[in-house]
């Protein structure tokens, strides 16, 4: 509780749930043990029954009261995510969907910005699990009585090794599925289930051995606690410390125990309450949390303690009114089906919980539509220039309904003779946008002159359009086709993929090259390679910035350096004409430190390609910008971001004298996407954001012509745009 407070000395209270987890384990294997000495059996009806009281009343109100909670506190959009956490934890699978969900860059950096309320309840579906699995082996076990006992230390000790081998491995190659999944962490469990096999065994030990051996566990759960951080490779071999300690101090405790053990301490009143309403304010206290934040926005850390004052208050009337009087309840207990099917309704409950909410959701636009953003270029001053470029934007217009040929974005009116217009309406799918040739080799500036227009048009409109691409409830799901090609290396992995695209034939070989914010441009450097018959070849990886920089993440800080090298190496042995690098500009590293990062990167590629051509990474927005256009679904404009908020440009003056220094080309975006007052999210039909600093495949898609504009001259003149 008091690490998602968030106070920095508990940097590493995420052990608390490996403790836990060892508690959790032998408390269970002992009463088992208990069941099968007084009945030669183990009833697996009456244990499911029983943990059905104890866990599922309390778990699947605070699910309820959460749900209801969420329709009220947080983004629109982030209900139907809520709805179907609800549905999962009912289910007792909520472990493998945040497993999935967090487990590649998007997902990580969504559950960092906007986590799930229920996202603790990971930890339960583990446990529940772990319940459906063990006691059926240990039923198993027993059906050899002379044995069992041997037979049962034997499964623990392979079992347990091989979780904790798992643990390690998973780590280290997909360390979201280690956290989250039972097989990483059934270890923890099997450590307290043989303790519980030892039984009295360890009252052999004096105990003065004991109660030191129980505060050298105290010790290493606070070292865990104190020194663990977000840095740290978790869980992998680092649960070691703290399963130990655990393992140490339930040694030190039970019958003949020292006076002077840490037993003593954790046996005062105060303690013990926290010990019995442990589970409730679990339950409670993360909700509660981020509820309140989503609610009301970043908390103080007063406010923080006060959230969870309110959390330990309702812990205390859950577990009298519904934990203790469903735990204890003897018309319950008396039959194992009342249990039974006590957990089953409230299993299910907790799906119609969600259905019901997936089926109510709130209208997400204004039920206004809106036309399709349109450039309109200025004609060459050449006659026959004019007339081709015009032609050729006609034609296209003429082959896509929502196109209409006009003199600015937003009239329709007026058909000049001598301005050229294009529209995103082809990035839909529908027609094609109008070749570049004509439009002055390639004139990027004309484009980006138009694009202010389209931008100032943005800023005044105020409804969320009901056929905005994508939709706001649909967002989360909006992502270039080559994350699911497989082709963007994950935090973990240093393994290379070159995937190819457009004219996989062709002996003109370009290099996309970057991070996540390079594999956001894919949609529309796709289309540019087929237009312009080239091979596409991206080299991405998410986290890792093309600048040789340091990164605070333990994972990327071993992986990112590896991958790049291989990158650059690849990029030598293929020569291409032209290298695409661009970086999110949201790392945590000071300007001067990425210049000098940028200037070690470039001057390994330059040599190895004809040209380069460095994209300035593109601005972003102050908050989810999907979550504030649900909230101002009348009033757009409310979402802008100020242009003199942003921090790109500082980033942009960075790298553009290191590109100059090597002669590469640097292309900056910023007034793609900002006029000089100020952003929008919105352009005519088109949602710019994903998130907070990524673009959605629609928006790469409209900006297809700046990128086709600037590429164009380079590989047919070899120069650079205008």
């Amino acid at each position: 509780v008091l690490f998602h407070v968030r106070l920095s000395a508990f940097s590493g209270g995420f052990v608390g749930v490996d403790v836990f987890f060892v508690l959790s384990g032998f408390l269970i294997t002992r009463l088992l043990i208990r069941e099968l000495a007084d009945s030669g059996t183990i009833s697996l009806r009456r244990f499911w029954a029983r943990r059905a009281r104890r866990l599922l009343p309390a778990s699947c109100l605070v699910v309820v009261a959460t749900v209801v909670a969420g329709r009220l506190m947080l983004s629109p959009v982030a209900v139907r995510p809520l709805a179907l956490d609800a549905i999962a934890a009912g289910g007792f699978v909520i472990n493998f969907m945040f497993a999935h969900r967090l487990g590649d860059y998007f997902g990580s950096q969504l559950g960092e910005l906007a986590p799930s309320p229920l996202l603790h309840f990971w930890s339960l579906a583990v446990e529940e699990q772990f319940y459906l699995i063990w006691p059926t082996l240990m039923l198993l076990v027993t059906r050899r009585p002379r044995q069992y006992r041997r037979l049962m230390v034997t499964v623990v000790v392979l079992l347990g090794a091989a979780s904790f081998v798992t643990s390690a491995w998973l780590t280290d190659h997909r360390p979201t599925w280690a956290f989250y999944l039972l097989p990483a962490r059934m270890g923890e469990l099997l450590a307290g289930a043989i303790l519980a096999m030892a039984g009295g065994a360890f009252g052999l030990v004096s105990p003065r051995a004991r109660a030191l051996a129980a505060w050298l566990g105290v010790l290493g759960i606070a070292v865990a606690v104190l020194r663990y951080d977000g840095t740290t490779s978790f869980p992998g071999t680092a649960t070691m410390l703290p399963v130990l300690a655990t393992v140490l101090v339930i040694i030190g405790g039970g019958e003949g125990s020292a006076t002077f053990g840490p037993a003593v301490v954790l046996a005062r009143q105060p303690l013990q309450w926290i010990g019995r309403h442990s589970y409730a304010i679990y339950l409670w206290h993360w909700p509660a949390l981020v509820l309140a934040e989503a609610r009301y926005g970043p908390l103080t850390l007063t406010q923080r303690f006060i959230a969870v004052a309110v959390a330990v208050l309702l812990a205390a009337v859950s577990l009298w009114l519904v934990e203790d009087p469903a735990r204890h309840s003897a018309w319950l207990a008396l039959r194992p089906r009342r249990g039974l099917v006590l957990g089953a309704s409230l299993c299910a409950g907790l799906a119609l919980t969600g259905l019901a909410t997936l089926a109510t959701q709130p209208s997400l636009d204004s039920g206004r539509l809106a036309t399709a953003p349109q450039l309109v270029l200025a004609a060459p001053t050449d006659t026959n220039q004019a007339t081709g470029a015009t032609g050729a934007a006609t034609g296209a217009a003429g082959a896509n309904n929502n196109t209409t040929t006009t003199t600015t974005a937003s009239s329709s009116s007026t058909t000049p003779t001598t301005p050229t217009t294009m529209t995103a309406a082809a990035t839909a799918g529908a027609g094609t946008v109008p070749a570049l040739a004509t439009l002055a080799s390639g004139d990027l500036s004309a484009l980006v002159a138009a694009q202010q227009i389209v931008l100032a048009d943005g800023l005044a409109a105020h409804d969320v359009p009901s056929n905005l691409r994508p939709a706001l409830g649909k967002v989360l799901d909006d992502r270039p086709a080559v994350y699911g090609d497989g082709c963007v290396a994950i935090g973990v992995d240093e393994t290379l993929t070159a995937c190819h695209y457009g004219v996989k034939s062709s002996s003109i070989k370009v290099v996309l090259y970057g991070d996540s914010h390079a594999a956001q441009w894919f949609p529309a450097l796709e289309e540019v390679a087929t237009k312009l018959g080239f091979d596409l070849i991206v080299l991405a990886k998410g986290g890792c910035p093309t600048a040789s920089v340091e990164i605070p993440t333990a994972t990327l800080a071993r992986t990112c350096p590896a991958w790049r090298d291989k990158a650059i190496a690849y990029i030598a042995s293929v020569r291409p004409a032209l290298v695409i690098m661009t970086s999110s500009s949201h790392y945590p590293n000071s300007d001067s430190e990425w210049s000098s990062g940028f200037d070690a990167t470039i001057a390994r590629i330059v040599p190895s390609a004809r040209t380069v051509l460095v994209l300035g990474d593109n601005p972003g927005a102050t908050g989810d910008p999907a979550a504030c256009l649900a909230a101002h679904l009348r009033s757009t404009d409310s979402c802008a971001t100020k242009r003199s908020r942003i921090a790109i440009e500082q980033r942009v003056m960075a790298e553009q004298p290191v590109a100059r220094k090597y002669g590469a080309i640097y292309v900056d975006t910023t007034d793609w996407f900002c006029t000089p007052e100020a952003c929008p999210m919105i352009i005519g039909d088109v949602l710019i954001f994903h998130d907070i600093n990524h673009i959605t495949t629609v928006a790469a898609e409209y900006f297809e012509p700046f990128l086709e504009a600037a590429v164009t001259p380079i590989l047919r003149e070899g120069r650079a745009p205008s």
